[in-house]
């Protein structure tokens, strides 16, 4: 069984009240980690520490989150990624996060449990860098 980079993360980030660059880290890493429980892990982890996050850092986790979403094969972690999204969404930390990349992920890919938040995003998807490529 895989065992995620920060186990203890949780408790340790509350402590601090804010996210430190090297959990921080350990959590992008996870998020592009090859087994699926340990992405899925990742992305859940996201409501435990989305209010801990600077501007830049949900910025930068927001726009990978949408990314490999739209390569992810797992329908499991594919809505845990969405989910992620919506975390960092509810805490009004989307702003700037490039959610185009959602529109690529294949219509046999969405599923019932995956729906809701592609409706949810739907306008940000196909809003998104309308008019800023040169």
């Amino acid at each position: 069984m895989a065992q995620s980079s920060a186990n203890t993360v949780p408790a340790l980030i509350w402590k601090m009240k804010r996210m430190e660059r090297k959990y921080y880290v350990d959590f992008l890493r996870d998020l592009l980690s090859p087994d699926e429980a340990v992405r899925t892990e990742a992305s859940d982890r996201v409501q435990d520490f989305v209010n801990l996050l600077s501007d830049t850092q949900a910025r930068v986790a927001g726009d990978l989150i949408a990314m490999l979403a739209s390569h992810e094969e797992s329908r499991v972690a594919l809505e845990a990624l969405l989910h992620a999204l919506t975390d960092l969404d509810g805490c009004g930390m989307l702003e700037g996060v490039d959610l185009s990349p959602l529109g690529e992920i294949p219509e046999s890919a969405i599923q019932v449990e995956h729906r809701e938040y592609m409706e949810e995003f739907a306008s940000r998807i196909t809003g998104a860098n309308i008019g800023t490529a040169e």
